[in-house]
């Protein structure tokens, strides 16, 4: 990939060399290669193994166990999900990417507990990404140890530990060096098993949940067939055209159904603002070698909310990912592969790739973000700069692969040993002026924040210190490593993998398992009120932020006390957990009617709740007086945390008669969403169109009649129907595109109601009507990819016994 220095892309005609052990040795030395990565994933993480806890970090407890639980319970009883009744009025299961609806992951939950295998499903990307980034850099011969140095500093990288708290970026990320590697070997000799091999592995990344890395991957597969000689770059182009469409193919029903939801839901980076939070800060720039120096995890949780807001804005009061790590001898080792090989095409073509993803992870830092947002629209349905790491951890570490090729060789030790130097002599000036004069707090913090209490200066100095004299440390190894020769490559692994679990320990979020199976208070309160229905779900909403907590219990990590505070507060889409729904729509196939309506929180939570079945929210207590003034009730009072449950009166039902009042667009509808008759369920806004012609009678008395729940399941609702007069049957979930319905057997149109949901037109007299769900975009999808797979496979096999016959 870098020119002369480095083995050629291309190489001859594949053949075993004599070099090549048996095949029992090979299958030994796999073996082994699993046990080790398998062993490094269980040492780092033995805090889960100690402790009986689970990943518990941010989404991990708001989306991710709450929607695999849904998924697994749904499975578990003979249905295939394909409509998520858990966010935001209910939005389609295989359009809500983050999720991974296709991913093979999914078979963990029905074979473990929830906890159990959340945990095995996160656990695994660790070995996954260490043996694909080994598997990568063999392709250039890089040997086994230089492999292994670079897979363990690319799993164990700060982005990969921290992005435990977004099992989709993990999973994606741990995913992108197969799919390189499998690309790599198929543009060095094409073969139809191959080409299904690297398609399959591609589609993963989208699998995986993450549109943006698939999209990146893609980008950086194209880049590698640009990686060869001028004469033999048109054919592997051509080549690499055939895997990014089996990859597209195979990866249809992901595509198919989320291109689906993108009329009707609004995901991305809905203004450049919001496209541009969960950057990384310019502060954090040293973090690659340092360590996490303005991530204090132990302390109080208002450290932490200070940090983010008053030194480096990030996203939500937190950052994106706690810790940017990578390591000393990574990093040297990929100084020395830049400035031995600094004459390669190749160097500076990747190279400024590189520089450029930087650019674009810094945010509204530089320009650049903005740019391209502005003029590449597809780009736009992407968020968050921090996501884009894990691309740059991988470039570091394949060009720290190539730098062991050459630290043995006198050129490249000399400039390794220059690096460690270099990087040492820096560690200690750091860490001298930042004991004697505060260096670093000083002239880089202080001035951002110069009424920054001196308990958190204190603390910052202190992280700093102590990061600095860990990289010192390991420069100092690495130097003694090198020079001695024999115990080079055992000493630069053992001090990349100590340097990143003592900078990495408690980078990592547990909790409980039990917050699975125990409600919360609150939600305590609300399952044990009567309802009219047990079948139809409780669907509640939340205004309570716990980036605003400051209380603390003595002796419990502050992470964890946020998680059971978000819980307690029924945070979307904690209330999943315990069989309720969260109005709230943080998903991303939330529809973009339902974030109209909740959007703008004051009249959602003072006005609209009620009408959309909200019959409970959770509010920080500053906010009751004006909820009480607007006649809600306060359920239970939590000064422990400065909550409080507010139950509402007169919340409608999740079906009612109602009387049609037409508009023309759901913008018209907004403003009457407002009117008594339509708040009391009197009256709805109905977007009658053609399919609703007559509909608008005039009346505006109460409908009267009864609506009785026959089944009420995901993708299935029934309902017996009586009504005194014509009228429109309100059924208060999402209207979405492929939700179709019948009255006595008899098609009839789904309209658009008060904004956000159904209404089916009924006449006079008893009815029965059906409404059902069904992903025909997956399903399509499904088809494609299973075609494209069988197709493939069957080639293969016969190309394979053509060629043994």
């Amino acid at each position: 990939m870098l020119g002369a220095r480095v083995s050629s892309p291309e190489p001859p005609a594949p053949s075993l060399p004599p070099s090549v052990p048996p095949r029992d040795a090979r299958v030994s030395q796999c073996l082994l290669l699993v046990a080790c990565a398998l062993g490094l994933t269980a040492l780092y993480f033995s805090r889960v193994f100690a402790t009986g806890e689970m990943f518990s970090a941010r989404d991990s407890l708001y989306v991710y166990l709450p929607a695999f639980h849904y998924w697994r319970e749904a499975v578990l009883g003979g249905r295939i999900p394909e409509w998520l009744t858990l966010d935001g009025f209910g939005q389609p299961f295989a359009g809500t990417l983050v999720v991974a609806p296709f991913h093979p992951s999914k078979l963990l939950y029905l074979l473990l507990s929830l906890n159990h295998a959340f945990n095995a499903n996160i656990l695994l990307c660790f070995p996954v990404a260490l043996l694909g980034m080994y598997a990568l850099t063999r392709l250039w011969e890089v040997p086994r140890a230089g492999a292994f140095l670079a897979g363990m500093a690319y799993a164990f990288s700060g982005y990969l530990v921290c992005i435990t708290n977004n099992l989709c970026y993990l999973m994606a990320a741990a995913t992108v060096p197969w799919a390189l590697w499998a690309t790599e070997r198929h543009l060095r000799a094409p073969g139809a098993g191959r080409l299904l091999l690297s398609g399959l592995v591609l589609a993963l990344v989208l699998l995986a949940g993450d549109v943006q890395a698939f999209c990146v991957t893609y980008g950086l597969v194209v880049l590698l067939a640009l990686s060869s000689p001028v004469e033999s770059r048109r054919a592997r182009l051509m080549t690499v055209l055939g895997v990014l469409g089996v990859g597209t193919l195979l990866a249809s029903p992901q595509l198919f159904s989320s291109a689906a939801s993108m009329g009707t839901a609004q995901a991305g980076g809905r203004t450049l603002d919001i496209a541009q939070e969960y950057a990384v800060h310019p502060l954090r720039l040293l973090e690659p070698l340092l360590g996490a120096y303005l991530e204090i995890p132990d302390e109080r949780p208002d450290v932490t909310l200070a940090i983010v807001t008053r030194l480096a804005p990030s996203g939500f009061a937190n950052f994106w990912v706690g810790s940017l790590y990578l390591g000393v001898p990574v990093l040297l080792l990929a100084g020395a592969a830049a400035w031995v090989n600094r004459r390669s095409r190749m160097l500076w073509l990747w190279g400024g790739v590189w520089l450029f993803v930087v650019g674009l992870s810094l945010g509204d830092a530089l320009p650049l973000y903005e740019a391209l947002y502005t003029w590449v629209p597809p780009w736009r349905v992407f968020r968050y700069p921090s996501k884009l790491v894990p691309f740059l951890g991988l470039g570091v570490c394949f060009l720290a692969a190539l730098g062991w090729k050459h630290v043995f060789e006198v050129e490249g030790r000399r400039v390794f040993l220059r690096l460690a130097a270099a990087v040492g002599v820096g560690c200690l000036v750091l860490i001298v002026g930042e004991s004697l004069g505060r260096g670093f707090t000083a002239l880089l913090l202080v001035p951002r924040w110069p009424e920054m209490p001196g308990e958190l200066r204190e603390l910052l100095s202190q992280q700093f210190v102590l990061v600095s004299g860990v990289a010192l440390v390991s420069a100092v190894l690495c130097v003694g490593g090198v020079l001695w020769t024999r115990g080079s490559a055992g000493v630069l692994l053992v001090t990349q993998f100590v340097s990143g679990f003592v900078v990495g320990f408690g980078s990592y979020e547990l909790l409980t398992p039990e917050v699975l199976s125990t409600p919360p208070p609150f939600a305590e309160h609300i399952l044990a009120q009567p309802r009219e229905d047990s079948r139809v779900p409780i669907r509640v909403a939340s205004h309570y932020d716990v980036a605003g907590v400051t209380s603390l219990i003595p002796g419990m990590d502050a992470r964890q006390w946020r998680s059971l505070v978000a819980a307690q507060t029924l945070m979307p889409d904690t209330p999943g957990l315990w069989g309720m729904e969260s109005a709230d729509g943080t998903l991303p196939a939330t529809s973009r009617r339902v974030r109209a309506v909740v959007w703008d929180v004051t009249p959602w939570f003072l006005e609209r709740a009620p009408l959309f079945s909200v019959a409970y929210s959770v509010h920080p207590l500053v906010e009751w007086q004006a909820l009480e003034a607007a006649g809600k009730k306060n359920a239970i009072t939590d000064r422990s945390i400065n909550a409080v449950l507010v139950e509402h009166p007169g919340v409608l039902p999740r079906a009612f008669l109602a009387n049609a009042r037409c508009v023309e667009s759901y913008e018209a509808a907004m403003p009457g969403l407002a009117d008594p008759l339509v708040r009391a369920g009197q009256v709805a806004l109905v977007e009658c169109g053609e399919g609703g012609a007559g509909l608008a009678s005039g009346e505006v008395s109460a409908v009267g009649g009864k609506v009785t729940v026959g089944r009420y399941e995901a993708e299935r609702l029934e309902f017996d129907v009586e009504s005194p007069r014509d009228a429109v049957l309100i059924v208060n979930d999402a209207w979405f595109p492929g939700w179709t319905a019948t009255v006595d057997g008899v098609e009839t149109p789904i309209l658009p109601a008060n904004v956000a949901v159904r209404a089916v037109p009924v006449k006079a007299g008893r009815h029965r009507v059906t409404l059902t769900y069904r992903d025909v975009a997956a399903r399509w999808g499904l088809g494609v990819s299973s075609m494209t797979f069988l197709g493939l496979l069957g080639f293969a096999v016969v190309r394979r016994q053509r060629g043994t016959a």
